[in-house]
């Protein structure tokens, strides 16, 4: 255990960003926390059907276009309509898309299913 001596002549800096990261540095190394991507969801028409699609992304928030673009690959002839996202969006890296959780519009229930 150090002395309370050895503590207060101890020289560490502590500093952070706006978007929650807190940076210390001193005798110890400390690693940086992994980023973690940012959420939106976005509704989809697909073979006649609404859907709305969960995403997770590190970069910029996409256009309605662009998104659509992305997902031909996994789900052909889809349309974005919207794209809403869950937290405001920060300044982000341009990378992939990962789809998230799906749920289709279900009209005589009303309801996403």
């Amino acid at each position: 255990m150090k002395s309370f001596k050895k503590f207060l002549s101890e020289d560490i800096n502590i500093t952070g960003d706006f978007h929650g990261t807190i940076i210390m540095s001193g005798d110890q190394e400390y690693q940086q926390p992994e980023s973690v991507g940012e959420e939106f969801v976005a509704d989809i028409v697909w073979e006649g059907n609404l859907y709305r699609m969960g995403f997770t992304i590190d970069g910029d928030l996409p256009s309605n276009k662009n998104l659509t673009e992305e997902i031909q690959g996994d789900y052909p002839g889809a349309i974005v309509q919207n794209v809403y996202p869950i937290e405001k969006p920060a300044e982000r890296k341009k990378s992939k898309i990962q789809i998230g959780e799906v749920k289709r519009y279900h009209p005589a229930k009303l309801d996403w299913v």
